[in-house]
């Protein structure tokens, strides 16, 4: 009832919001990932942490140069510079894909073995799909399953749906109906109730600095402030261990 009630909301703009969908495609510019290899690693105590994060282009560090400015290298610093333990990180993204696009291109590519804490990374392409909360739900519900005969009972961190009300490059009132959608997919998100997963509600103060040049993506602060709120929410909910 809620994406109908939001839609229904919107019709009454629904032509200016297809010609503004239309611009902003256009003009918005195409980043690459970042480039370096899909792993690294934080030196520190042994045994390491094996961080794996999975995801769209935010996964792939697109609106950086390197994977170590991403969020999963920025998280891995932050774990590192808490715990003192050594962090080893990888993360698996693609560039556009939804949850079920990213199911099936990417878990393929995710070498069999156990890990400590996986980071979900998921949302605007769904929400810039028009996918209902129900389909995101299900489809991260297949998701975790499927990496779950991967990674074995590693706890899986859910990152909250980025809050595309507030990117640069969407103007209003585009970016106040995608926003509207995207929070409705992340309560579908926050309410999945398995065993082992955690929602992280990521809270900051969203700025133009945090985003890279495209407006769309975030650049190197912004990925900073969002691996600083996951590890928050990795610390509370007791994911990770405080001390080496």
């Amino acid at each position: 009832m809620r994406g109908k009630l939001i839609d229904m909301l919107a019709l009454p703009a629904l032509p200016l919001l297809l010609l503004q969908g239309r611009r902003v495609d256009r003009k918005t510019p195409r980043l690459p990932p970042a480039a370096g290899g899909p792993t690294g690693l934080v030196a520190g105590t042994e045994p390491a942490l094996r961080i794996l994060a999975v995801g769209e282009s935010t996964a792939a560090g697109v609106g950086v140069a390197q994977l170590e400015e991403a969020v999963v290298g920025r998280f891995a610093q932050v774990l590192n510079r808490r715990t003192g333990r050594a962090v080893a990180w990888e993360a698996v993204g693609q560039s556009g894909a939804t949850v079920r696009e990213g199911h099936a291109s990417l878990l393929p590519g995710i070498v069999p073995g156990p890990r400590d804490l996986v980071l979900i990374l998921f949302g605007a392409n769904d929400t810039l799909a028009r996918h209902s909360a129900q389909v995101y739900a299900r489809d991260l519900t297949a998701l975790i399953a499927a990496l779950r005969e991967r990674v074995g009972a590693a706890p899986m961190l859910v990152s909250s749906v980025p809050p595309l009300h507030t990117f640069p490059a969407l103007p209003s009132p585009l970016n106040t109906y995608l926003g509207a959608r995207g929070r409705w997919l992340d309560r579908a998100a926050a309410q999945l109730g398995l065993p082992g997963v955690w929602h992280a509600l990521v809270d900051i103060a969203m700025e133009p600095a945090l985003f890279a040049e495209d407006g769309f993506h975030p650049g190197p602060i912004g990925y900073q402030a969002w691996a600083e709120s996951l590890a928050t929410s990795a610390f509370k909910y007791g994911l990770v261990p405080e001390t080496a």
